[in-house]
């Protein structure tokens, strides 16, 4: 009603000014104009103000669970306690009362609770993560969207794994341990090659033993052997995928390759530092604990040295391929000598103390070499076999071996056994 009078009371006031020409009317009707327009504007915030939205968070929803109205509460979860018997009830007193439920905070959904160890398999309660390893083996598994990406060693020609680092998303995976298989991971006409993606079949399937229990679903499987030689071990990479077609890319076997030569230098670098073993001992020191032994129990010894006639072509076919044939002959000697001191003294040389008469040991030579010369895979080509025999003239380890190198070096060049005694 204000707003309308000083509208019609300025237009009064302007309209006279004008037919007169009084410039002070035109004055005055512009002044309750303004304020007629000053009434108008503060309105119009004032009305904005009241129906202006406020920026704050909408009220919660009402819980729609039992479950929901306790988080509303700050209580996270509920685990009940199992009932306990107090000493009186023991005695035949009353039970003491169930205790109160115990309040623990809920995990958050996205981390995987780690896996309980298998009361079967004790030695894996005892597994640590490996603080470089692993962490390794996890960056590979999310490049190539594995499902789980182990690396493991075989340590001798039974089909028998050890798990030295495993990343997976399967709650049943094993973090240690060892394991063993009717058919092979890794068959020896797979080591040549960098990287071999394998068919799933019922039986390779069952020999996913880095799983507890039965492995989930695996539909790709690739395997990469690790350019690390240790004793004749053999050292590969297993990656397995809930999707066929995973490894078929080449990205996927250059990682492969690439996370395994990375592996292999610290393996190797591990082994210098923190793994003191006997192949590690010089030799002549070996040799001298033999000799010491020998004497002193007034025995035989002879000392024959082994060496694979291929040597030169297996070692250039890489690493993997040496540490192969180094374990195939190992294993030989070991089959033909059980009861014997077999070392490593080089590349595809090995040392076997035979504690026998000299008639014993020319027999166990003959018997070897015949047998190897009909050998086929790793040990094809036979061997060359020199032997020394422990007299009163070895003083020193030295001479002891520089005798068994001297007849290994005429076996090699006639063809035949050769014993120095």
């Amino acid at each position: 009603m204000m707003r309308t009078m000083l509208w019609l009371l300025s237009i009064v006031e302007m309209i006279p000014g004008f037919v007169l020409e009084k410039p002070w009317l035109y004055a005055a009707g512009a002044v309750l104009l303004l304020i007629l327009l000053t009434l108008v504007l503060t309105n119009w915030l004032r009305r904005r103000r009241k129906t202006a939205p406020v920026f704050a968070p909408p009220p919660p929803p009402p819980p729609s669970s039992p479950e929901e109205e306790l988080r509303s509460l700050g209580i996270l979860e509920i685990r009940p306690r199992p009932r306990t018997t107090s000493v009186a009830a023991e005695d035949g007193g009353d039970v003491a009362p169930a205790a109160q439920p115990a309040l623990q905070p809920l995990r958050p959904s996205a981390q995987v609770a780690p896996a309980t160890p298998s009361s079967t398999a004790p030695s894996e309660e005892k597994a640590e993560r490996d603080s470089v390893l692993t962490p390794l083996l996890e960056s590979l598994r999310a490049a190539l969207k594995a499902q789980t990406v182990a690396l493991l060693v075989q340590e001798d020609v039974t089909l028998e794994y050890r798990i030295l680092a495993i990343s997976s998303t399967a709650s049943q995976v094993r973090q240690g341990g060892s394991f063993r298989t009717s058919v092979p991971l890794l068959a020896p006409t797979m080591v040549e090659r960098p990287v071999t993606v394998r068919e799933m079949s019922p039986e390779l399937y069952e020999a996913l033993g880095y799983y507890r229990e039965m492995p989930p679903k695996v539909a790709a499987l690739a395997l990469a052997p690790v350019p690390y030689s240790r004793e004749g071990a053999l050292y590969f990479l297993v990656a397995d995928a809930d999707r066929a077609g995973r490894f078929d890319q080449l990205l996927a076997h250059t990682l492969l390759v690439e996370f395994g030569r990375l592996l292999a230098v610290l393996l190797e670098g591990r082994r210098s530092t923190t793994e003191p073993s006997s192949a590690q001992r010089p030799r002549r020191e070996i040799i001298a604990e033999e000799m010491d032994r020998a004497r002193r129990e007034g025995g035989p010894l002879a000392l024959a040295l082994v060496h694979l006639n291929r040597a030169n072509a297996v070692a250039a076919e890489g690493p993997v391929v040496l540490a192969a044939a180094e374990k195939a002959l190992k294993t030989a000697l070991q089959a033909s000598a059980p009861d014997q001191r077999i070392e490593r003294f080089g590349e595809l040389v090995y040392g076997v103390f035979y504690r026998a008469p000299v008639p014993e040991v020319e027999a166990w030579v003959a018997r070897l070499q015949s047998s190897l010369a009909e050998a086929g895979g790793w040990l094809e080509g036979g061997v060359s076999i020199g032997v020394a025999v422990l007299q009163d003239r070895h003083q020193t380890p030295d001479q002891f071996r520089a005798d068994a190198t001297e007849a290994l070096r005429e076996a090699y060049e006639s063809g035949s056994c050769i014993i120095l005694e």
